[in-house]
């Protein structure tokens, strides 16, 4: 599998990361990659997802360098808008390394090849018990955010423990390039341990913020 290469259109964002087994919705705007979207969905369906490197913005409508570890998403939902535009459901297919780009014009095709995870924690004794204190954790995190509080429904039976955790470190609220260190963890273990810590953090630091908010009821600077 680690000598397989194959052919995917890149498109590469300043701000997405997206995960295996992750559902991610995008609007493709940009003339070179509504281009883009007409031949993929003409032809094999996946795009490599990968997230732009530092001093992207200085040569964003040309050829960024991108981070290597990337991940295949296949479309599993189109809305083809007026001016082409699109709107598009990814589904994180495969983790992958980027070896190189076989054509620039009118976007770039990049040469990629799988990338196997340890995903030995899946299938621990104790992995059920882990995803209810992920789940828990994420929803008083993102208490009262609409949008996170309609993730948090999502997340059901029929999801393996890879798609809850990878959903989960998708969509926490952190720089894009934690996530993509979060992607570039080879064990499924380690990225466990990384969300589930920033969690507890993140409701450590809101409960202080609530017991001090309690204390000044009319303080509108607490607001």
């Amino acid at each position: 599998m680690s000598d397989f290469y194959d052919l995917q259109p890149l498109f590469p964002l300043p701000n997405v990361v997206l995960f295996p087994k992750a559902i991610l919705p995008l609007h493709v705007f940009e003339a070179r990659y509504r281009t883009m979207m007409a031949e993929v969905l003409k032809g094999g369906q996946t795009i490599c997802m990968a997230l732009l490197k530092p001093g992207w913005e200085g040569d964003y409508q040309g050829s960024p360098a991108v981070h290597e570890i990337a991940c295949v998403g296949r479309v599993v939902q189109h809305q083809h808008l007026p001016d082409d535009r699109y709107n598009i459901m990814l589904h994180g297919e495969i983790k992958v390394a980027i070896e190189g780009v076989e054509r620039l014009e009118p976007f770039r095709v990049a040469r990629v090849r799988p990338v196997e995870e340890d995903l030995a924690w899946v299938d621990g004794p104790q992995v059920q018990e882990q995803l209810t204190d992920l789940l828990t954790l994420f929803r008083r995190v993102n208490q009262g955010q609409g949008a996170a509080i309609e993730l948090a429904q999502v997340f059901g039976a029929h999801m393996s423990a890879e798609a809850i955790l990878n959903t989960v470190a998708m969509n926490l609220n952190v720089e894009p390039i934690v996530k993509q260190r979060l992607l570039d963890m080879e064990r499924t273990e380690l990225r466990y341990r990384a969300v589930i810590e920033y969690l507890r953090d993140s409701v450590s630091t809101q409960d202080v913020i609530d017991r001090v908010r309690h204390l000044y009821p009319d303080d509108r600077r607490q607001n």
